[in-house]
């Protein structure tokens, strides 16, 4: 070997000779292939990284040939075949170049290999047999071929059809057309994989094909398309994911594709097809073996290996590619990325998983590239091999790292719960697990459990589905008796079956999805509200299965709300619109549940979609009165609205506003000012309604000029007069958070302009001060708990609106812009005295642990925040333990007595 490397190294850079020995020294197979390399190819071959050339399907690397010979064809497919090779061992191995593009490289050259052996098998069969007119033949590279994700010791899997009618011409014999197409494939599949003196180009296995071994080899596209259609599996839509027309006529390849998406992907979520793939996991488990690392682990089906890697983005691309067709692609790296922009993987998952599939697919390649064996098994020296040949010195660690992230992984998206778990028999009606509850407790959850055997029993569930429901209850029921919400968890969760009733994919979920059952374990007894919803549609249990979606989802809500336009049908608009609102509020209470959005985040979409639910009951109400759309009618959004501050199921605070300069002048059979007030009038009472048929909030319009006492709507100049000769300073207060939320831009942009001129008059400081001191005092006195065995976080001293006053003097004393309370408290104008500087960052923190409070009681308890008892073991507390910063009584008075102080300071001296 030491002579050929000799006279190799001649036509190699000096820089790289060390690289070409240790190629030569770990990969025979490489030697072996040098043996026919010249001295133009072994210059064009021996580039360093940024200048290596690799092969793909053009005729640079698979030239044409004309010969009619079956062994000059042979021949010429096995050379084309080995200078590719010589290319990638290169690239892999010696330059360590990026597995990527190797696969890529190695799967374009396969498929350019393909297309050259189909023109030679046409070429070959013509002068017996002729041709089809009119017909055509194409080859579908399935798995990795179909993936461009190719290794060097892969089959290819391929899949033959064929579309056109009658019998072949041109040839000494007739034939039909069926028959032609079997001679023209049994000739590809032995010019791609008969062994010659050179080898063969590529193995073919055949075995995906329709019906497997015990079918024809090549089948009609019609008839192709019906098998799947009508008789397809699990793993056969699997296995399509990646399907790829790669030779022949791709105008055919292109219609089987198209033809075949139906049956590849489901418009709704089939959790059914994750269990069936789990189960074939388990199977492949069982062939493969589940030993650790060490010689014969096999890096393709072990534990931890590739296979699991593919399995859970082809699980994730069958679940979510139905409804999102940027998700139906084939190569894994891709795919996996779009399931992450989809909000479908995480980008921590994500990240972890492709650093594991490029790990494992160079050793994988690096196994094969040695002596060109197909395998994927450990050998006995891995470790020494295999640190010479990639170059990481701590392969063995490495290994069991990425095994591990990868098996964990898997166990989260694809295998099926509770599988190495000693399941109770929870559906038996033996209460020994009950012990401990009270009588009325076990009475209960055995009820529930009766009622969840009930359901299964019906047959509306196949029978697979109480062996999972079992292994459910085995993880939840534990959880459950230690919590002392556990009995309503249990009735909601015989509730949830009696929902699904025989729709056996919700169950087939929760199964095989550790991460949704975890979720849904502990929302049912965290939250009634939110287990009420569950319930109600058990579609919400897909939640847990996306990531970073909650913004993405209230703006498709928001959008949803902005194209309701046609209003015929009063009753069903007004569905629409309580559909809307109520999936938003779901969605925020989920997220603040899951602590994947702080208050603020949470306030500023519930907002947003309070402002598209808004300007669609007031387009509904201009369509009803057959007015136009550039009415100028203005909702001025005060409060928490205004702010973006909103809370779940804060009120609407608003003021409306009629932007025009004659409210008396007629518009049509009114006035504008009559008009006006009556779509105040039926706005209220559409965005009041319960629903299903409005959009259930509840409204506020006391903050109008005169309040209680005043118009319903005002005009532009009335509310300009009043707010700038007759409000008080609470009125000027309660502007700081104001916002136009719905209206015609000019419209909605003079009466903002209004509002900043109220804003920004010049006031004396220590009059505001007073007033504002006087009004909270004054609140505090008749509002306030007032009590030690309550603590009002809004209302105390120290509580909520302490902060929000101190917010809106700050915005009136020193100007700005801001509306949010804790935007105007973070940037305090450098005007103001260096003490609201010192203050106003930590009182934002403060107020934003107050609205996490607020939230977390709204998600779980469903009720106002306003009084919480003084007791660390009432369930109000625990609730914050949960979900909170501040945990415990004490800790909230000592946070209340500083801001109070805070509060003081600022404002009394």
């Amino acid at each position: 070997m030491s002579e050929q490397i000799d006279s190799i190294l001649q036509y190699v850079p000096e820089n790289l000779h060390g690289d070409v020995r240790r190629l030569f020294n770990i990969s025979p197979q490489f030697s072996q292939l040098m043996r026919s390399a010249g001295e133009e190819e072994c210059r064009l071959l021996f580039r360093p990284l940024e200048e290596a050339v690799l092969p793909d399907a053009g005729e640079t690397w698979v030239p044409p040939s004309q010969s009619s010979d079956l062994v000059a064809c042979m021949s010429h497919l096995r050379r084309c075949k080995h200078r590719g090779h010589r290319h990638l061992i290169w690239w892999e191995m010696g330059l360590r170049g990026d597995m990527d593009i190797s696969c890529r490289a190695i799967a374009d050259l396969a498929s350019g290999l393909m297309g050259e052996a189909v023109r030679m098998a046409e070429r070959l069969i013509a002068p017996r047999y002729g041709h089809v007119e009119g017909g055509s033949f194409c080859v579908i590279g399935l798995g990795k071929l179909g993936g461009r994700e190719l290794n060097l010791g892969s089959d290819v899997d391929p899949l033959f059809i064929w579309q056109g009618n009658g019998n072949t011409v041109g040839g000494r014999q007739s034939i039909p057309a069926p028959e032609y197409y079997m001679h023209l494939s049994r000739m590809l599949i032995r010019l791609m994989s008969e062994r010659t003196a050179d080898g063969i180009v590529w193995p073919v296995d055949m075995r995906l094909r329709p019906g497997g071994d015990g079918s024809a080899i090549v089948q009609h596209l019609e008839a192709t398309l019906s098998h799947y259609l009508e008789y397809g599996q699990t793993w056969e839509r699997a296995m399509l994911i990646k399907a790829r027309p790669v030779a022949g006529d791709m105008q055919l390849g292109d219609a089987f594709i198209e033809g075949i998406a139906p049956f590849i992907f489901r418009r709704y979520l089939d959790y059914t097809t994750v269990a069936a793939l789990a189960e074939m996991k388990r199977r492949i488990d069982g062939q493969a073996g589940s030993g650790g690392i060490a010689p014969g682990y096999d890096v393709k089906r072990g534990r931890g290996g590739i296979r699991e890697i593919e399995f859970i983005i082809q699980s994730m691309q069958l679940l979510h590619a139905g409804r999102n067709k940027d998700l139906r692609i084939q190569p894994s790296m891709q795919a996996i990325d779009r399931l992450m922009d989809a909000g479908v993987i995480a980008e921590e998952d994500v990240s972890e998983l492709k650093a594991a599939y490029r790990f494992w697919r160079r050793i994988e390649h690096a196994i094969q590239s040695r002596r060109g064996e197909q395998t994927h098994k450990l050998p006995d020296d891995y470790a020494d091999y295999l640190s010479t040949a990639t170059g990481i010195a701590d392969i063995e660690q490495q290994m069991v790292h990425h095994a591990a992230i990868v098996e964990s992984a898997f166990g989260k998206f694809v295998k099926p719960v509770g599988e190495e778990q000693k399941e109770r028999d929870w559906l038996s009606g033996a209460n020994e697990g009950l012990q401990g509850r009270s009588d009325e407790d076990r009475d209960r959850m055995l009820l529930a459990l009766e009622r969840v055997d009930a359901w299964l029993l019906r047959g509306l569930l196949p029978e697979r589905s109480r062996a999972q429901v079992s292994r459910i209850l085995d993880q939840a029921m534990p959880k459950w008796l230690d919590d002392e919400n556990g009995v309503t968890a249990l009735e909601a969760f015989a509730d949830l079956i009696r929902s699904v009733s025989g729709r056996a994919t919700w169950i087939d979920l929760l199964a095989t999805h550790q991460g949704a059952l975890d979720w849904l374990i502990g929302v049912l007894s965290a939250s009634r509200y939110l287990a009420d919803h569950i319930v109600k549609d058990p579609s919400w249990l897909e939640w847990p299965l996306m990531t970073e979606h909650s913004e993405a989802d209230i703006r498709d809500i928001c959008a949803g709300l902005d194209s309701l336009d046609q209003f015929d049908d009063i009753e069903q608009a007004l569905a629409d619109i309580g559909r809307w609102v109520d999936r938003a509020r779901l969605l925020c209470a989920l997220a603040v549940d899951a602590h994947t959005a702080d208050a603020m985040t949470v306030g500023g979409w519930m907002a947003d979609m309070a402002d598209a639910a808004t300007s669609a009951v007031i387009r509904l109400c201009l369509s009803q009165m057959d007015l136009p759309k550039d009415f100028p009618f203005v909702a001025l959004a005060m409060g928490k609205h205004g702010s973006h501050e909103m809370g779940l199921v804060s009120d609407l605070d608003m003021v409306f506003v009629l932007v025009h300069d004659n409210p008396g002048e007629m518009c049509g059979k009114r006035s504008f000012g009559e008009h006006a007030q009556r779509i105040g009038r039926r706005a209220i009472q559409y965005l009041t309604a319960a629903p299903p048929f409005g959009a259930g909030f509840e409204f506020d319009a006391r903050l109008r000029p005169s309040g209680s006492s005043g118009v319903l709507v005002t005009s532009l100049k009335g509310f300009h007069d009043y707010q700038l000769g007759e409000a008080q300073t609470w009125e000027h207060q309660a502007l700081c958070r104001s916002r136009a939320a719905a209206g015609p831009q000019d419209a909605k942009a003079a009466v903002e302009s209004v509002v900043a001129e109220v804003l920004n008059k010049p006031r004396d400081r220590k009059a505001l001060a007073a007033d504002v001191l006087e009004m909270r005092s004054k609140m505090v006195e008749h509002l306030s708990s007032r009590s030690d065995e309550i603590i009002n976080l809004k209302q105390d001293e120290g509580g909520l609106v302490d902060i929000e006053f101190l917010a809106q003097y700050a915005r009136l004393a020193f100007g700005g812009a801001a509306r949010r309370t804790i935007d105007v408290l973070r940037d305090i104008p450098d005007c103001a005295p260096a003490a609201w500087r010192e203050e106003g960052g930590w009182l934002a923190d403060s107020y934003l642990d107050y609205r996490q409070m607020e939230n977390a009681l709204r998600v779980e308890l469903w009720r106002s925040i306003g009084k919480l008892p003084n007791r660390a073991e009432a369930t109000e507390w625990e609730t914050m333990r949960r979900h909170a910063a501040i945990t415990t009584p004490d800790a909230l008075k000592d946070r209340m007595q500083r801001v109070r102080a805070a509060y003081n300071r600022l404002l009394v001296t």
